[in-house]
């Protein structure tokens, strides 16, 4: 099993290049037309910005609270009874 040194050591460059990536992607959104607009009232970009916040909080399950912010929250339809 490998210590925290280890996994920080092992991932640490495609850590970054995910917070490369995201940072792109964003930068893009804002350089598009309305994208200022957009960045701001887009309930996507508000939960990508929850999940953020959740990644510089100290503590665990920072992997599942994530989870939990993309996760759809609408009732599932009900059931109709079957005729019959």
């Amino acid at each position: 099993m490998l210590n925290a040194q280890e996994i920080l050591d092992q991932y640490y460059l495609e850590m970054r290049w995910r917070c490369l990536s995201l940072a792109a992607d964003l930068d893009r959104v804002q350089r598009g037309n309305d994208g200022s607009a957009l960045l701001k009232n887009d309930p996507r970009v508000a939960k990508l910005k929850k999940a953020i916040s959740i990644l510089l909080e100290e503590g665990v399950d920072r992997a599942e609270r994530v989870q939990e912010t993309f996760s759809d929250k609408t009732p599932a339809p009900s059931r109709s009874a079957r005729a019959g």
